[in-house]
């Protein structure tokens, strides 16, 4: 869904231009930009860092070739985009002594730190080449010759690059080992006939997430009488506020969906609602 997302000024970027002109194309990208921005801020409640740079980027250089009708600022965005990229990789490598592809990748992959460092440096002098070879593509070939390598060249590029490195890591990757305290012991199950209660919710989530923290209020009195509460309401409505090491570096939806997986056998056994609080 991420990837779609990211996908979108750049589609309609490329259909503008087909149908219409560089700087309208442009005018469309910027556009996009600032709405796909403001959807993932809505959506998670943040906004990483680097798309925060992309947005600047195409604000500026977008806006540039708009009111100077010079479509020369525009084709520099790539470039100044992939060398951001570099450079962070660069910056958090060097000067705060953390590898950001291991930051990202570290829970998926259990690497030698030698062969960290080739990763990161490998995804550095990909991007510093392809900001490169964007410039030589626009200065060399026509406006429209430089949009097709835009969008699809770039990715595909990227996509053979990404390739031949599965390919180089193939031999290194194994599941990353689980500490025993984060081992994942059988799930209890509460007894069908009994009214489910917050030290059955709170058994299940220690239970899946291995809590560092963890307080379950039944909030069920409060819906008494509604759809789907009974009568009294009991067992139906809980409060969870939570943290966990499970949660490190997920975007709060994930974090939510780890809970509702957790309490999962309770949903059919009366379990209406569910107010998650990530601490």
């Amino acid at each position: 869904m991420k990837a779609l997302v990211d996908l979108i000024p750049v589609v309609l970027f490329f259909a503008a231009f087909k149908f219409f002109d560089i700087f309208t194309a442009t005018a469309v990208a910027i556009v996009a930009t600032v709405v796909q921005i403001l959807y993932l801020k809505r959506r998670d409640g943040q906004v990483a860092p680097m798309q925060w740079i992309t947005l600047a980027i195409i604000v500026v250089f977008g806006g540039a070739t708009l009111i100077t009708h010079d479509e020369t600022f525009i084709k520099w965005k790539p470039t100044l985009l992939y060398w951001a990229f570099a450079a962070a990789l660069l910056v958090g490598q060097v000067i705060f002594k953390k590898n950001p592809i291991k930051v990202v990748m570290g829970a998926q992959l259990q690497l030698p730190e030698p062969v960290w460092g080739k990763v990161n440096l490998s995804w550095m002098g990909f991007f510093a080449a392809l900001g490169v070879l964007n410039l030589w593509v626009a200065q060399h070939y026509a406006t429209a010759d430089w949009v097709n390598f835009k969008v699809f060249g770039c990715t595909a590029l990227t996509l053979v690059f990404v390739v031949i490195q599965a390919i180089f890591l193939a031999k290194h990757m194994h599941p990353p080992e689980v500490s025993p305290e984060l081992e994942t012991p059988p799930m209890p199950t509460p007894e069908p006939s009994k009214p489910i209660t917050s030290e059955h919710l709170s058994a299940l989530l220690k239970a899946r997430l291995n809590p560092t923290q963890l307080e379950v209020i039944d909030e069920s009195a409060d819906h008494a009488g509604h759809a789907e509460a009974g009568a009294d309401g009991s067992g139906t409505h809980f409060r969870v506020r939570i943290a966990s090491p499970l949660f490190t570096d997920l975007r709060p939806v994930a974090q939510h969906r780890l809970v509702y997986d957790a309490v999962g056998p309770l949903m059919s056994q009366g379990l209406h609602a569910l107010a998650i609080e990530v601490l």
